[in-house]
């Protein structure tokens, strides 16, 4: 019996040494297409694993010839792309496959020939510098001010080498009402917060540049949620009290503090996440004591980040309708929508009337289902002149979710973080209701080489801790205030309710399908264009739609390279003043189509702007 197992395992070993090589390499055309011989025995068994490419076939026995294709929309932008396959079978090894792109240039051009360029804004540098050398006072009467400059009977501007010593005495004096040294104010300009940086969000949208607008107006957005942390530090001003009519469905009190978050306890509060896209503040918060350890020193961000509307006198009204789990009552639902919007509600045995009627409400909220009961306090409110805006739901179909399908109400489906063009997220609802489109992210991705995730960023809670934190997350909750907050800016400009959803509707990049589709709607928000901001000269851009997608940014000359499979392809350029990395409607642009030859190298005609 020995001696047959080692006959045996000597066999097995002849058998092995004789498998057949395989082929190691192949170079694919420059439009990712090839043939893989295999003259082979009639009996090898083999078989290849695909890996990203399109192999026919894939295995087999005996000869054969493989059709190899490669493609890919998002392809590395460099002159070989490289792929290992796995031999299995008969045979062992790895294939090799290489496909080489064809190196593309070409320059943008304006009207008017070649214009540079500007780099993007640069953030504001600190206010409150002092102005070396002088005091400002303010005099009890124009006697005690005589023998100083002339100017205001009273108001005075002192010289001096010793200002903090010429200050202190002033201070001092009987006949000086007030003295301060002279500062310096700086043009306002992007936020300067920690986190500020993190918000791709504001960049896609163009809402960074809200600043530049006049926003006079007050304007109250309410929030239908699972309340708020109050005591978050980036909230501090900007949310409606108890007193001011925020108000508790779920404890049918008027304290509409979330108590907990069951899903995530130590990034929670899906109501604080959504009220700080719209309304964290900017600038140095005024830390509670949780922000603070046993020696004083701040634990937690001193400037956080910013909100969409942080520019504008805008105020976040919390109705709690959600419990710990996320779940509440459609019959909640529907008096929160009529009780935000200034109507007298009946709940629970309670007459509630709402002294700071909202003129925009955000419902990050939904079922699958049809409600009656929804969609009447929908139209109720409309009515009333309040805009409705929902989250379109993230089941990732066609599913009508409720209340953003109801009738009145604008439906907000979701985008991500790609490179260019946003596009529709794996998760958002896509259906004929959908009316328009904002960034949802995906955290599931990365946004950066620091790894960041690719989800909206915003104020939490960290209920096992009971301290302010922040965290990414993904969904059409997190497009929905979005819009609800470029629809306040509006109005802080002036604008009707009416005026507003009109105005950011049409002024919408049409991305997808030309015009009207279910996945962006009517577009996805340019609210620079939206608020009709005038903005520096931005940095060209090309875009190529074909074989491969590729969007490109020139140099100061406007001259451009990138590598490309061949095929044909449409080109787009723009001159990207918004700076968010794709072409807006209101941008300068110009379109071609043209084909990339299979070669090494190809310089495509001039694109040369023109006017929007």
């Amino acid at each position: 019996m020995r001696r047959f197992l080692v006959l045996l395992v000597l066999l097995l070993a002849a058998c092995d040494g004789g498998r057949p090589a395989a082929p190691g390499s192949l170079r694919l055309g420059y439009d990712g297409r090839g043939l893989l011989n295999l003259p082979l025995a009639g009996d090898t068994i083999w078989a290849l694993d695909p890996g990203p490419l399109e192999l026919s076939p894939a295995q087999g026995v005996g000869p054969a010839t493989i059709e190899v294709r490669a493609s890919g929309p998002d392809l590395p932008d460099q002159p070989l792309v490289s792929y290992e396959l796995a031999w299995s079978g008969d045979l062992s090894g790895v294939l090799r496959v290489d496909w080489p792109l064809v190196r593309v240039s070409g320059q943008v051009f304006e009207d008017a020939g070649v214009s540079a360029a500007l780099p993007a804004a640069a953030l504001p540098e600190a206010a409150g510098g002092e102005e070396a050398g002088r005091v400002v006072v303010r005099y009890r009467s124009a006697a005690a001010a005589q023998g100083l400059e002339a100017g205001d009977a009273t108001l005075r501007i002192l010289e001096s080498s010793d200002p903090e010593a010429l200050l202190a005495g002033l201070q001092e004096d009987p006949n000086v009402v007030w003295a301060e040294l002279d500062g310096q104010v700086h043009a306002l300009g992007e936020p300067a917060d920690e986190y500020y940086p993190l918000e791709w969000h504001l960049r896609k949208t163009g809402a960074r540049w809200a600043y530049l607008a006049s926003l006079p107006d007050p304007v109250t957005v309410a929030v239908i949620d699972t309340g708020v942390r109050y005591d978050h530090p980036d909230l501090a001003g900007r949310l409606w009290t108890g007193a001011d009519g925020a108000y508790d469905f779920v404890n049918d009190d008027d304290d509409p503090t979330d108590e907990g978050d069951n899903h995530n306890p130590t990034m929670g509060s899906h109501g604080t996440h959504v009220t700080g896209i719209i309304a964290a503040r900017s600038g140095v918060n005024v830390l509670p004591p949780v922000c603070y350890d046993d020696e004083g020193n701040p634990i937690c961000s001193q400037t956080g980040l910013v909100g969409l509307t942080w520019p504008a006198a805008v105020t976040v009204l919390p109705l709690r309708v959600l419990d710990e789990n996320g779940n509440g009552s459609y019959s909640a639902v529907a008096a929160a929508i009529r009780y935000a919007a200034g109507l007298s509600v009946e709940w629970l045995g309670k007459t509630l009337v709402n002294p700071h009627p909202a003129a925009i409400i955000n419902l990050s909220l939904g079922a699958a289902g049809y409600s009656e009961t929804m969609c009447e306090a929908v139209a109720d409110a409309v009515a009333a002149g309040a805009l409705v805006v929902a989250a379109a739901g993230n089941n990732g179909a066609s599913t009508y979710y409720y209340p953003a399908s109801c009738p009145g109400a604008i439906s907000v489906a979701a985008t991500d973080n790609a490179v260019g063009d946003p596009q529709p997220t794996w998760y958002s609802e896509h259906n004929d209701l959908v009316d328009i489109s904002a960034p949802g992210g995906d955290t599931r991705q990365d946004a950066d080489e620091d790894g960041y995730p690719d989800g909206v960023l915003s104020t939490t809670w960290n209920f096992q801790t009971n301290t302010p934190n922040y965290a990414f997350y993904m969904g059409t909750s997190q497009a929905s205030p979005q819009i609800a907050a470029a629809l306040a800016l509006l109005m802080a400009s002036g604008q009707s309710a009416e005026q507003a959803w009109e105005t950011l509707k049409n002024t919408a990049t049409d991305l997808g399908e030309p015009g009207y589709d279910p996945y962006y709607g009517h577009g996805f928000p340019n609210v620079p264009a939206a608020l009709g901001l005038t903005l520096p000269p931005g940095p060209y851009l090309v875009h190529f739609e074909g074989p491969a997608r590729r969007w490109v940014r020139t140099d100061a000359d406007g001259r451009f390279s990138t590598y490309l499979p061949s095929g044909d392809y449409r080109l787009e350029a723009c001159r990207d003043d918004t700076e968010n990395g794709f072409c807006d409607g209101n941008e300068s642009r110009a379109g071609a189509r043209g084909e990339i030859l299979p070669q090494p190298a190809q310089t495509v005609a001039p694109l040369r702007l023109n006017s929007p």
